[in-house]
């Protein structure tokens, strides 16, 4: 192999060794690429079950979520498209009905799970449309709490089908607590040590 080339070949790799290392106990990702893996790693739809008895039984299928990087130090907005069934007294009375959920909520790597969920979700709106009147005038509060329980307990990343995440994780959490922060328009995924 000639000089010249084996010569760049070697700084370009001495480069990536650098860059690697200088980087390890952090990640960033832009809104698209991190949007790909909810995209591979969201189990779509999600079936999700609603107790609201004795009055209703609600089904709810959510579509994948879109999440959207907000400023600096603020939570993820995100937006979940989906439809709702409703048994109410034990008679289905409604077709599925659109469902649209947009809040805001920070993220948090569960490895025990070895799934990422939502964390300190915050409602922004829940928008059904509704013609049952019960519905609404009820049935809306218990409906958004309950679902607010669901999304919370939901795998938004189901890592064994992201495993590049995977091991960024796992290594990231070998140095300390994982935590996603919005930073210069990208999500940062790093490392806190913790305090002794």
């Amino acid at each position: 192999m000639p000089k010249p080339i084996r010569f760049w070949l070697v700084s370009f790799s001495c480069v990536l060794l650098l860059g690697g290392c200088a980087g390890n106990d952090r990640e960033t990702y832009s809104q698209q690429s991190f949007q790909q893996m909810v995209n591979a790693g969201f189990l779509s739809p999600q079936i999700r079950s609603l107790d609201l008895l004795p009055i209703m039984m609600v089904q709810i299928y959510l579509e994948t979520p879109q999440l959207f990087i907000q400023g600096d130090g603020e939570p993820l907005m995100f937006h979940i498209n989906g439809q709702v069934e409703a048994d109410v007294l034990g008679g289905m009375v409604t077709d599925k009905l659109p469902v649209q959920i947009t809040g805001v909520a920070q993220l948090k790597y569960a490895p025990e799970d070895q799934a990422i969920y939502f964390d300190q979700i915050d409602f922004m709106e829940a928008r059904i449309d509704l013609k049952v009147a019960l519905f609404k005038t009820i049935i809306i509060d218990r409906f958004q709490q309950a679902l607010l329980t669901e999304l919370a307990n939901m795998p938004l990343i189901a890592l064994e089908n992201t495993p590049e995440l995977a091991s960024v994780l796992e290594v990231l959490a070998k140095k300390g607590e994982v935590q996603f922060e919005s930073r210069d328009g990208n999500l940062v995924v790093e490392a806190v040590p913790e305090r002794k």
